[in-house]
């Protein structure tokens, strides 16, 4: 394909997209043709951003009438969570690669249906796990992997924000859950993708504690992998105001021969190894996560390739989320479910 890959931004339910969209129009791998939204407010601040726009872009009320569209090629969906299922499989149906938000979605079975659709109808579907695509992510990986701090024994990972979330994200039947469903997915994945192991067993512990609203603000987890690492995990929304940030991704990773500790937020990680002659390093980096994310999907479009997160990424972690709310219910350690990939 030797012309640029058409997007098309469907909802701003999820401010994400806001970011994404951006990326689409810097990108030259991309080219943004449209977008939709059913909320007038919504698309008037989404046409703010599109006044730099290099081009023309069509603004839509409904998302059916980007789908039915023969001029775009792929579509970013960052709908209210319990809508993602029927907007993704709307969008392969009309043939359009799909970069779907986290959480993939409510359940498992609808998880399962949207991965299993999009290997149907011949589309990709990624999971918008841009946290991935941070480069000290990669660089933490990349020391991992080489083994230079000898094998992973505790892995402690952060993702929370200031107890400020509203609107749709704080009613039930719209998110699915609180901070539980909007946060492990992040820091799940992240386990995951430094240790090459799944999580085979989860116990969480999560409450309302400060704010009156109906969904979880606070939790903790451990996350016990098949290769024995053990992870523990903060996912919530509690932090102050008048904390230093909006919030942030962060971890420490203990080996054998030392700890990695990275903050996405931050751009730095900070290597402490039992070499007595360079005990300690700190390394900054520049880059937007949310730019490579994109660049990813377009990517893998045009190579016919997986993208780096894929819906299968995504569906490990609604059952991940499963498990924890299963776990909170019943106070003890729950299974996780397991995909048949080979299925696909």
């Amino acid at each position: 394909m030797n012309r640029p890959i058409r997007i098309a931004a469907l909802s701003f339910d999820h401010g994400h997209q806001y970011s994404y969209l951006r990326a689409m129009m810097e990108l030259p791998d991309l080219q943004l043709v449209a977008i939709a939204d059913p909320d007038p407010d919504q698309r008037a601040q989404a046409a703010r951003v599109l006044e730099v726009a290099p081009n023309d872009v069509r603004v839509h009320a409904r998302y059916e009438e980007v789908l039915a569209a023969d001029d775009i090629d792929a579509v970013s969906i960052c709908t209210a969570n319990a809508l993602h299922h029927d907007v993704v499989l709307a969008a392969a149906k009309s043939g359009k690669h799909v970069l779907c938000e986290k959480p993939l979605a409510l359940n498992l079975g609808d998880a399962t249906s949207m991965v299993r659709g999009c290997a149907d109808y011949g589309v990709i579907l990624a999971t918008a796990y841009p946290v991935r695509h941070a480069a000290q992510v990669w660089d933490v990986r990349q020391r991992l992997t080489s083994g230079e701090l000898g094998a992973i024994r505790v892995m402690s990972m952060t993702n929370v924000l200031q107890a400020s979330p509203s609107g749709w994200f704080i009613d039930p039947a719209q998110s699915g859950g609180g901070a539980i469903r909007d946060h492990i997915v992040h820091a799940t994945d992240l386990m995951r993708f430094f240790s090459n192991a799944d999580v085979r067993k989860v116990f969480c512990e999560a409450d309302t504690r400060m704010r009156d609203i109906p969904v979880e603000d606070t939790g903790a987890l451990i996350e016990v992998l098949d290769t024995g690492v053990i992870g523990t995990c903060d996912p919530s929304w509690n932090r102050p105001k008048t904390w230093r940030k909006w919030g942030d991704v962060s971890g420490r990773i203990l080996c054998d021969r030392g700890v990695i500790e990275f903050d996405v937020t931050d751009h730095a990680i900070r290597v402490t190894t039992s070499d007595l002659a360079t005990p300690y390093r700190e390394t900054s980096f520049a880059s937007d996560m949310n730019t490579e994310l994109l660049r990813d999907f377009a990517c893998a479009i045009v190579e016919k390739r997986e993208p780096c997160a894929t819906g299968y990424d995504g569906w490990v972690g609604v059952a991940c989320t499963e498990a924890a709310y299963e776990s909170a219910r019943n106070h003890e350690f729950v299974d996780v479910a397991r995909f048949d990939v080979d299925s696909i």
